[in-house]
């Protein structure tokens, strides 16, 4: 992998190596969850390091450039819709994130998979914004092999009912949910508020600990402030003496100005973790 090739294309003179995209069709719960995997130029080096994408609420930003350009640097990208969103089957509730996360996270990661793909299993990275930051934080507590977490402008629901924005989040699910498959705003409300304790980002968060971890704060964020749902984390991981690195980007919850920022500094930690595990 080469961070430095964020922005830089191979020759397009061997048609045999040139990247590719392919649908996929995972299971989780029961239900198929449609999505699709970038796969790199093949003069990169093999097996590669793979990052799994956590889309937000409900899933309007799906980070693509960060994908491609992840992609450029030689890194293979899976991109999966979670249940009850833009197609996936079954319902959308917030209680099925984490579950529908794990099972694709294991299904990279297992042997005939990883395989068939050429996924380094050593280096299977979990990739998030917003409800995604809180969704990748959430999983890496079950999931002891992988290798790193990165949590961008992440949303906390445990935050949220603590700090009285429970009316923010509603209004959230009943204005931008419009797109997403559910019986009711208010069904998918009261699984946050049933289940804010497990959802919250400091439920077991100790077993954090062990992985890599990169938290990215948008100073300006009004959807997820940082103080609220972002720095707690940070600050109890930090007393443990964790392996964390916190970056601050002056931008908005979305990052919009400050794209090739966001991808440079993604793309520079994830690449100094991979040569950590090599030297």
């Amino acid at each position: 992998m080469k961070a430095e090739n964020a922005f830089v294309e191979y020759d397009n003179d061997d048609e045999n190596s040139y990247p590719d995209i392919r649908e996929l069709n995972i299971i989780s719960g029961g239900c198929h969850l449609y999505g699709y995997m970038l796969t790199p130029d093949k003069r990169n080096k093999k097996p590669y390091p793979t990052i799994i994408m956590s889309h937000g609420f409900p899933g309007y930003t799906t980070n693509n450039d960060l994908e491609l350009a992840l992609m450029r640097m030689g890194c293979l990208v899976i991109h999966m819709n979670h249940r009850g969103a833009w197609g996936s089957e079954g319902n959308y509730l917030f209680t099925n994130l984490k579950d529908d996360l794990i099972a694709i996270t294991k299904w990279a990661h297992n042997p005939a998979i990883a395989d068939q793909y050429d996924i380094d299993t050593e280096n299977i990275f979990l990739v998030g914004h917003s409800m995604g930051g809180q969704t990748v934080l959430n999983a890496a507590k079950d999931l002891s092999f992988i290798r790193g977490v990165v949590a961008m402008a992440a949303y906390d629901i445990g935050a949220a009912f603590r700090h009285n924005l429970e009316k923010d989040l509603f209004l959230m699910i009943e204005t931008e949910g419009q797109c997403l498959k559910m019986n009711s705003a208010s069904e998918v409300y009261e699984n946050a508020l049933n289940n804010k304790q497990e959802l919250a980002v400091l439920y077991r968060y100790e077993e954090l600990a062990r992985h890599n971890l990169l938290l990215i704060e948008a100073s300006a964020d009004t959807v997820a402030p940082p103080d609220k749902m972002l720095k707690p984390l940070y600050n109890k991981l930090s007393a443990m003496n964790a392996n964390i690195t916190y970056n601050i980007i002056k931008s908005n919850h979305s990052f919009i100005g400050q794209r090739m920022q966001l991808t440079n500094t993604v793309g520079k930690w994830i690449e100094e973790n991979i040569l950590a595990i090599s030297d």
